[in-house]
């Protein structure tokens, strides 16, 4: 039996601590021995919970299963690991310590048949890897960590176009996560709401935004939905702070009716997550007039954030976060024809416009609102086997399919850049896998100065706001 013990002191709370700790999906980001880490039971973290780790050791990869053996929050969890030819026992004791927690981490483990020799080498190594372990856990919850700046290859690979387009795929997701930092953050006390939540990258951002600690609002059309997604969301993290609004956000009545709601039921709203959108291959108009993937994917961010930035200004420091496309790269905005009225109708171009326009106007808000304590970013999540691709681009899902990301991937960035510290001190970015990139790409894709104005005055006489101040 090899038994290995160390210990540190972080400066947070110890319930924070622990819930991030005896949850071991989360240990892929701090013990550079695990290479993937999945929480494979449903439910919150509770005794009997089971997790799969992909591990290495010097050259070799291994897998393991781990279950949680004893919980005690918050002062102990102890998980019991198995692998091919030894088990392992993880205990993990947690103390108050001043305005801190003292973490005690004790390893042992047991393998079937090892020589002696053997044992005092796997004993060296396995220390090694249990010291860089607690310095990675360590470094977790320092949190001090420096923004990701604009790459040299990043923008090389962007203005190549097919490289760029490359990490679009869940290659390109698997090869950048290896320089990211840990997320071991708490969203206890904030109030984040997210639109297009019941499917695809909104309801997997929901849940990860819930498991945080949040209260967590979600935004669909479909009541039976929403209630489902709910249900589900509490069911599966234990935040009992979850609930739902119905609304259609192409829709001018509903997006002021849910504003009057959210004024009156919330106190703050500390990240708001514009997450809903769909491309629609033919084009119709909404009840209001209006050309659906306008109303949809541009005017109704525009108006429910225009609506919303009062409770935004008095619960800042506050986020908003817009979601974007790839697509984006392809078109330039067409002010003078945002409702596609002087051109035969093209789905993916009226899609790629209007998500061009949503990150113009996060520039906007960026600028507008940054001494109100508001800051404002946009992101795109690459290629998404989500429903909406399946249902508007079957050809491109059919070509594409196994190299989709999984939302889950999808949805990284939009959980960071709504928790993240270090994204609070900055604002204005367009952002993909964690990373800023150029918004302008081919050429005759850039917007000026004058069609940002226009574009601000089409968006206030379509959605019939004046913006607050």
């Amino acid at each position: 039996m090899i038994h290995i013990s160390e210990s540190i002191t972080v400066r947070h709370n110890i319930h924070d601590v622990f819930r991030y700790v005896s949850d071991f999906s989360h240990i892929e980001q701090w013990d550079p021995g695990v290479i993937e880490a999945q929480k494979m039971t449903p439910g919150p973290v509770r005794p009997g919970s089971e997790f799969q780790l992909k591990c290495k050791f010097l050259c070799f990869s291994f897998s393991m299963n781990y279950r949680v053996a004893r919980l005690e929050p918050p002062h102990l969890v102890v998980f019991e690991g198995r692998g091919k030819k030894f088990s392992a026992q993880d205990t993990i004791s947690f103390h108050q310590a001043g305005n801190g927690t003292k973490i005690e981490y004790s390893l042992e483990l047991t393998f079937e048949k090892v020589s002696s020799p053997m044992e005092k080498f796997v004993f060296f190594f396995t220390k090694r890897i249990a010291k860089a372990a607690i310095r990675g856990l360590a470094h977790a919850f320092e949190g001090n960590y420096r923004l990701p700046e604009i790459r040299l290859l990043d923008r090389w690979m962007d203005r190549s176009i097919l490289p760029g387009m490359l990490t679009f795929s869940k290659y390109g997701y698997l090869w950048r996560k290896k320089s990211w930092n840990p997320l071991a953050v708490s969203l206890t006390g904030q109030t984040v709401l997210v639109t297009g939540a019941t499917s695809g990258l909104g309801k997997i951002t929901a849940l990860r935004i819930a498991r945080l600690g949040a209260k967590t609002i979600i935004v669909g059309r479909n009541s039976q939905k929403v209630d489902s997604v709910c249900r589900e969301i509490r069911e599966e993290t234990g935040n009992a702070r979850i609930r739902g609004e119905v609304a259609d956000l192409s829709i001018k009545k509903d997006i002021r009716s849910l504003a009057s709601r959210l004024d009156r039921q919330e106190r703050n709203i500390h990240v708001l997550i514009n997450n809903a959108g769909a491309l629609y291959n033919h084009r119709e108009e909404t009840m209001d007039g209006i050309e659906r993937s306008l109303a949809l994917n541009l005017m109704g961010p525009f108006l429910l954030t225009s609506l919303l930035i009062p409770k935004l200004k008095s619960s800042a420091p506050s986020r908003i976060v817009n979601v974007s496309s790839g697509g984006m790269y392809t078109q330039k905005l067409v002010v003078h024809d945002l409702e596609y009225t002087k051109e035969p109708y093209n789905g993916e171009n009226a899609y790629a416009r209007a998500k061009r326009g949503l990150v113009i106007l996060t520039k906007i808000w960026a600028e507008k609102y940054k001494e109100d304590g508001i800051v404002a970013h946009a992101m795109h999540p690459g290629w998404v086997a989500t429903p909406g691709i399946r249902g508007s681009l079957p050809r491109f899902y059919k070509l594409t399919k196994s190299i989709l990301r999984t939302p889950e991937q999808g949805a990284d960035t939009i959980v960071w850049l709504a928790a993240a510290r270090e994204v609070a001190d900055t604002t204005g970015g367009f952002w993909f896998d964690r990373r800023p990139h150029i918004i302008d790409i081919l050429p005759g894709t850039r917007t000026f100065p004058n069609e940002r104005e226009q574009l601000l005055k089409e968006l206030k006489r379509i959605s019939e706001i004046e913006v607050a101040e």
